[in-house]
């Protein structure tokens, strides 16, 4: 029987051992049964706590000091680790990051999928763990024309200023700090810096609230002028008062409005807002892995659900009689059209659309899916166990949504492979490549 509280525990110099992370990176541990959450703290650590919150199922705690501290404790290379909020493992020696980011996959599985000893291979490591990232954006804080730019702080609004990020690309550190020195138009609300890492371009996207259009247009000009891998500047304008970044309007101020990149063997062109994935080098690997485990013959056609700029469908194509993508954002399938006539490939047909109201229109032998951290929508799985594809390689960014779909659609279709990759090193997220096999085939 679950015990119920009844007193606080509201004091100081608990000791808790820490038996787990939870998926934002707080170590786990129990006091009197209680589930206590503590920032910093790793498996298999006794430490030192004073309870900050309680509630009825779990409490948070503040860690006091490290007894005996795990093994795999390492030093964050980033002074501001532990204030910043962008990673939440980084204190975390690399090996035991992708054992920790394997194991967060089977718990999923077991958890909500309710599989029972799922069969997951071990994470595939990125090529770097720091200096990885080919996107960063900042948000701003002007005080009169002192500005401060940085992260936020985890769980808050609150800004922590930084003067470098450890896991973004060294050219994207060169043009941040370039911005951070230059900039003094108090309009500016957040800096965004996409990364061509492959093919050495950047693109600045400055977002404003509208105002001091000359200066904004004179900045761009000197950025640009600034540095040889900026190879375009532009404005977003976005005078909503929430936490949506992107407004609606991008105008271009100096060169081009997009950047172009190279992954494998194709040339990708990448518009302001056009989703990419933020470690190129790994993603190489994982999209080799998915070509791989669909085994596209000849005489087979693809359906790309959810196919952004066309990378993946591109890729397919090089296997396939003919590759379907959809996407329901138009600016990325305007980028995919340019994308399959820049790598001429003819034997891809984009369109812009809901997967579920257009999955059942094509002849399908294999689906890929690519969903958002969200996965799929009922209707999507539903389209899918109608249409009845012979394979379905599913690509997951969260592992929670991946297993509760994976449980959906098993029931027609076996699980014949199971691989998590490390695309965001010091950080709890992973993604997954899971192979699905129709049963019976």
């Amino acid at each position: 029987m679950k015990k119920e509280y009844t007193a606080p525990i509201m004091n100081a110099n608990q000791i808790l051992h820490v038996t787990s992370l939870s998926s934002t990176g707080e170590g786990i541990g129990t006091l009197d049964g209680l589930k206590v959450f503590v920032d910093g703290a790793l498996p298999g650590e006794a430490i030192s706590i004073e309870i900050t919150k309680q509630k009825k199922n779990y409490a948070k705690g503040r860690m006091l000091e490290v007894l005996d501290p795990s093994p795999e404790r390492t030093e964050p290379i980033c002074p501001l680790f532990g204030e910043c909020g962008g990673c939440q493992v980084m204190h975390l020696q690399y090996p035991a990051q992708l054992g920790l980011k394997r194991q967060r996959v089977v718990d999923a599985l077991e958890r909500i999928g309710g599989f029972e000893k799922p069969h997951v291979l071990p994470c595939h490591p990125s090529p770097t763990s720091i200096g990885y990232r080919n996107k960063i954006q900042l948000p701003i804080i002007w005080d009169g024309e002192k500005k401060t730019i940085g992260m936020y702080r985890k769980n808050s609004h609150e800004i922590v200023p930084i003067e470098r990020c450890f896991i973004q690309c060294p050219q994207g550190e060169e043009i941040l700090e370039l911005v951070s020195k230059r900039l003094n138009i108090p309009s500016v609300r957040y800096v965004l810096i996409r990364n061509a890492i492959f093919n050495d371009e950047a693109l600045v996207v400055l977002v404003t609230d509208g105002r001091f259009s000359d200066q904004i247009q004179a900045f761009g000009k000197e950025l640009m002028a600034a540095h040889p891998l900026i190879k375009g500047v532009v404005e977003n304008v976005n005078k909503r008062k929430d936490n949506i970044i992107l407004g609606k309007t991008f105008r271009p101020l100096v060169g081009r409005p997009y950047l172009t990149e190279r992954l494998l063997n194709k040339k990708f062109k990448l518009s302001a807002s056009s989703f990419f994935q933020v470690n190129p080098a790994q993603t190489e690997h994982l999209y080799e892995k998915a070509i791989s485990l669909a085994s596209i013959q000849p005489n087979e056609t693809v359906f790309d659900a959810y196919c952004g700029v066309g990378t993946l469908a591109l890729f397919a194509a090089d296997h396939a009689k003919h590759v379907y993508g959809v996407e329901c954002v138009a600016p990325a399938i305007e980028n995919a059209m340019e994308n399959a006539q820049l790598n001429d490939v003819s034997n891809c047909t984009f369109t812009c659309g809901l997967v579920e109201k257009l999955i059942g229109k094509f002849d399908t032998d294999i689906v890929f899916l690519n969903p958002p951290r969200k996965g799929c929508e009922p209707a999507v799985l539903d389209a899918l166990l109608k249409k009845l594809p012979k394979k379905i390689i599913y690509i997951s960014c969260d592992p929670a949504t991946l297993a509760r779909d994976l449980a959906y659609l098993t029931p027609s279709y076996q699980l014949d492979g199971i691989q998590p990759f490390d695309m965001f090193p010091q950080t709890m997220h992973v993604e997954t490549v899971v192979k699905l096999t129709l049963c019976n085939l």
